[in-house]
């Protein structure tokens, strides 16, 4: 952390300019390093290669002591009063520490080497330790115990330990000492690890945010809201799997909706959720809950979707949308709340919009149409006005294929998986997947192993200005596609949107066969923002 205070300190009260990556621009690296006393090397691909100044800087953002934002970093507000008490120190030292461990992750989980440094962590603090070449064994057994606690896949936390050191080594996890002794939580006592009371601390604090199984004996409202904590439905379902499991699947059903009656929408939503998890076997627990005040409009809408009840009405339909928008108002704030309204709310314009909001007798309905009436006027950026420029452009073509198209700041990767079919006359009968960071995201209704859902984040929030992200569709012919957010324009009140404005080169053909080749067809642009512009216009 003291590195990481030095990086900000050069900061200092100015800015510097960073890449799509949020890492400083390779103009800026060597004196950085300097400051620190880090050797850079004269060629550099980027300044997340070199371990010994990537680990402060991620340390040191993560710990609000730097403040990337718009293309530059600046000092960050935990600069000034830096150090803090002991308590905001140690939060700063424990955000760092996991920071730097979700950098060096395997790609598709952030959280490998976290539970690879808890596993050795874990080892080490236990009576009689092995020294540094005893510890491979011992630490694979404890890793193993934590993926089966937080429902991880073994072969991907285990994968990054090949980066600290080779298995069939004296030392295997010789790198893996030198990250946690960087952060005190390890000292070399004559070449042999040991745990520090740091170290001892953080083994009870690293594993936060990770869902372990919750406690059957809860409370189902206790259980809702522990559930409520984790962003991710795949991580509140394993929390919630051993609760439901010690349950009737009934009884855990009629518990979780009497408590999700009276909690606030964020929570129930993630209580319906829940439910929704048990499939056909809630259905009784819903019956008795269709004429209940908040629960009630789910309950009509689950009957329904298992030709179960009548299809519900518009004043359903209003009530949940208000419900979401207020779970997005709770969770991300009033721009995604808004969203939400503008999306799901009938009327020409925001005021009918809200107007409608209140119409609903939600609970919420008044709080909600009072802070999105208050973002509205305040002068902030609204999501439901930008529009994002985006270049898409396939891989490993020469000459170059690409298309520029113009898409809502708000649509989501789902939205966009439509419109790259468009854009190169894909037919879409095959598989995608969305790779945002180490993430992957595609169609939830096809159930991809590890993947999330697609239409559960927008490009807005998948995207940086000049960052990319990837798109590969048919996952046996492997079309691979980059994505760039070239930049983000005020939307045109007048014009459709989605559109694509340039392009270069035309679409392979989808199905090659030597026997019986084709010439691509050429691009036709007017036709492609016919289509695109009959995707705009089908309802939200």
């Amino acid at each position: 952390m003291g590195q990481a205070v030095t990086l900000a300190r050069w900061i200092g009260t100015g800015r510097r300019p960073v890449t799509g990556g949020r890492v400083l621009r390779k103009a800026d690296v060597a004196a950085a390093g300097a400051a620190l006393g880090v050797d850079v090397p004269a060629r550099l691909r980027t300044m997340a290669d070199i371990r010994a100044l990537y680990r402060p800087w991620c340390a040191a953002v993560a710990a609000g002591l730097l403040q990337v934002d718009d293309g530059w970093v600046t000092a960050g507000p935990a600069l000034e009063g830096w150090p803090p008490d002991d308590g905001d120190l140690l939060a700063g030292w424990l955000a760092g520490l996991r920071a730097v461990c979700a950098a060096e992750s395997y790609p598709q989980d952030e959280d490998s080497v976290r539970l690879l440094a808890l596993a050795l962590l874990t080892v080490l603090n236990e009576e009689g330790a092995p020294v540094a070449g005893g510890l491979w064994q011992p630490v694979f057994e404890a890793l193993q115990v934590l993926c089966d606690r937080y429902d991880k896949w073994f072969s991907e936390a285990l994968g990054p330990a090949g980066r600290y050191g080779d298995a069939w080594s004296e030392k295997p996890l010789a790198g893996l000492v030198v990250l946690l002794a960087g952060f005190g939580a390890v000292a070399g006592v004559r070449g042999r690890p040991a745990i520090t009371p740091l170290g001892r601390w953080v083994i009870g604090h690293l594993a936060d945010g990770m869902a372990g199984p919750a406690d059957p004996g809860l409370p189902a409202g206790e259980m809702i809201a522990e559930a409520a904590r984790f962003g991710d439905e795949e991580q509140q379902d394993h929390f919630a799997r051993g609760w439901l499991a010690d349950r009737e699947p009934v009884q855990a059903a009629r518990e979780i909706l009497a408590a999700a009656e009276d909690m606030s929408p964020l929570r129930r939503v993630v209580a319906v959720r829940l439910v929704e998890v048990l499939g056909d076997d809630g259905l009784p627990a819903w019956r008795e809950f269709v004429s209940a005040r908040c629960v009630g409009p789910f309950a009509r809408a689950v009957l329904a979707a298992w030709d179960d009840g009548p299809e519900p009405g518009a004043a359903d339909g209003d009530w949940l949308g208000v419900e979401g928008a207020a779970a997005a108002l709770e969770d991300k704030g009033p721009d995604e709340a808004l969203s939400r309204v503008w999306e799901s709310m009938p009327g020409a314009d925001l005021d009918d919009r809200l107007a409608a909001v209140r119409a609903t007798g939600h609970p919420d309905a008044e709080a909600l149409a009072r802070a999105v009436a208050a973002f509205a006027a305040s002068g902030a950026p609204r999501s439901i006005d930008q529009v994002a420029q985006l270049k898409v452009s396939l891989t490993g073509f020469r000459p170059a294929i690409w298309r520029r198209v113009l898409v809502p700041a708000t649509a989501t990767l789902g939205d966009l998986h439509v419109v790259i079919q468009v854009l190169f006359g894909w037919d879409g009968d095959h598989l995608h997947v969305f790779e945002v960071g180490k993430k992957q995201y595609s169609d939830p209704f096809v159930n991809l192993e590890e993947t999330g859902d697609e239409e559960a984040i927008r490009v807005r929030d998948a995207m940086v200005p000049g960052g990319t992200i990837s798109y590969t569709y048919d996952l046996g012919t492997c079309w691979e596609h980059e994505i760039t957010l070239e930049k983000t324009l005020t939307r045109d009140s007048r014009k459709e949107y989605p559109v694509c404005v340039a392009f270069r080169g035309d679409s392979p053909v989808e199905y090659w066969d030597e026997e019986e080749p084709e010439e691509s067809e050429p691009f036709g642009l007017n036709e492609v923002n016919r289509r695109l512009a009959a995707l705009g216009r089908e309802p939200a």
